[in-house]
């Protein structure tokens, strides 16, 4: 069950999941964190936006879900590999630069910049499907063949969901009740084991410069928030 609606040329599709998580996080978080949180994804997302305005590439499409925000630029004007990695690291970088003015001012415990250290920090990790995972395979993607980068940057995500899960064991046995890392880090596992196998793609598809996949659009993709 979808909410949808235009803004322009751009469609805003909102899930029911997406009210169903903001409603969890006020009954279990508290109305400050859930607030503070919520304008610590319009940061994100703002950064998103303002790095595809720059480039004069307007999304096309715009999906909200519990499971995070999906920006996928308009079809009049694509991405170069570059400009996928600028836009898929402006949303952390939003974040890191909001909770750095923040401690300019001495006001970085305010709930508000705590969140935007989360998401920031969080969303630079070089793990897909999050921004620092995006941004890597695409540079791989310039570099190598968009084949060759999302096996390599397969590789390298499913490398760090190990110790990330580790340490979420950790926090939750340091800090009994915090499960929220050891559920992202599951969330990564299962988002991961849940794509074709890239190797093999990558051998299927070696020496072109595109491959034919249904989801090869959703390579210019950014802003996830799980």
């Amino acid at each position: 069950m979808r909410l949808g609606f235009s803004l322009g040329s751009c469609r805003v599709s909102l899930g029911f999941s997406c009210f169903a998580l903001l409603a969890y996080c006020a009954l279990f978080s508290g109305g400050l964190w859930t607030g503070a949180f919520f304008l610590g994804v319009l940061c994100h997302e703002g950064g998103h936006l303002g790095a595809l305005a720059l480039l004069g590439a307007p999304p096309g499409q715009v999906s909200l879900s519990a499971l995070g925000c999906r920006i996928t630029p308009s079809p009049r004007r694509s991405l170069t590999w570059g400009e996928t990695a600028f836009v898929s690291l402006a949303g952390p970088g939003a974040n890191l630069l909001a909770w750095a003015a923040g401690q300019a001012a001495g006001w970085g415990e305010r709930h508000f910049f705590l969140c935007c250290l989360g998401l920031g920090l969080l969303h630079s990790l070089p793990i897909l499907p999050l921004d620092g995972g995006l941004a890597l395979e695409a540079l791989l993607s310039r570099q190598l063949s968009p084949a060759l980068g999302e096996a390599l940057c397969w590789w390298v995500s499913a490398g760090l969901v190990l110790p990330l899960g580790i340490l979420g064991l950790l926090v939750v046995f340091r800090s009994p009740g915090n499960f929220s890392l050891l559920a992202m880090s599951l969330y990564l596992a299962c988002y991961l084991l849940g794509k074709e196998t890239p190797p093999r793609r990558a051998v299927a598809n070696r020496g072109k410069t595109r491959y034919n996949s249904p989801d090869y659009g959703e390579k210019e993709t950014c802003g996830y928030v799980p």
